[in-house]
């Protein structure tokens, strides 16, 4: 499979393909699918446990939807590393996984918000060393750099490790003529420590939003005839208030 997908994307024999090569050069499971022959394609049906009923690829891409689905709907239990809450819910995910499924699923929901994800650009931005989780483009030198934070137990305090690494990202990127207009950390809640270093750093402008606040604005997106959901409501600074961005959208 890994030299298929080489031959076919024109990769370097060398690469290594992970999920993270996969999504920078925003290689989809649509895209993958279409390489197999048919035999190889219900084969992956089958090792999936999937019915032999209907299109075999089809059926893959709804069980690939279907679990997205339900990790949005389990969004904070995800960001939690909630184990156990997510088996109940049939989102099967295991621990090792949880850091890159929060980033995946909370790219989804900026998607739904109809947010412009841009991986060419993230793709761009990121290095060996540097790698940001998520790239908005507002215009076409305005963006947002967010990063996605699981925290198991308690509120999420690592301050000065996060605060290096997004100023990393920001440096590079204006340095590629970006204005970074925001940076975003979502996260399953903050310390008190935290929130307030992001309130008085003077170095970049840092938006924080709790996972159950972002589920919350996607809820009440979702529920509107004709939403409409404005970039500019991440860019506020500080812990932004979810209750009030979703009453006014």
């Amino acid at each position: 499979m890994q030299a298929v997908l080489k031959e076919a994307f024109e990769l370097e024999a060398n690469e290594v393909i992970d999920t993270e090569k996969l999504r920078a050069l925003s290689i989809t499971p649509h895209d993958i699918l279409y390489l197999l022959s048919n035999d190889e394609v219900k084969e992956v049906r089958d090792s999936m446990g999937l019915s032999k009923r209907g299109n075999p690829r089809f059926a893959i891409l709804e069980s690939f939807a279907n679990a997205t689905d339900k990790l949005i709907e389990n969004y904070d239990a995800l960001a939690r590393r909630d184990i156990n809450a997510l088996r109940e819910a049939g989102a099967d995910v295991i621990e090792a996984d949880i850091g890159v499924k929060f980033e995946e699923v909370t790219k989804a929901i900026f998607e739904l918000l109809e947010l412009n994800i841009d991986e060419d650009l993230r793709k761009d931005l990121n290095t060996t060393k540097d790698k940001a989780d998520i790239v908005i483009s507002l215009s076409d030198n305005d963006i947002i750099i967010g990063e996605a934070k699981t925290c198991k137990n308690g509120d999420f305090a690592k301050y000065s490790t996060t605060s290096r690494q997004v100023k990393a990202y920001v440096t590079r990127a204006e340095n590629q003529g970006k204005r970074v207009a925001q940076v975003l950390i979502i996260a399953p809640s903050f310390s008190d420590d935290f929130i307030e270093s992001a309130e008085m750093d003077t170095e970049v402008n840092i938006s924080l939003l709790e996972a159950h606040g972002l589920k919350l604005i996607l809820d009440a997106y979702k529920s509107k005839r004709n939403p409409s959901f404005a970039p500019k409501l991440l860019t506020k600074g500080g812990l932004l208030k979810a209750e009030l961005i979703a009453k006014n959208l």
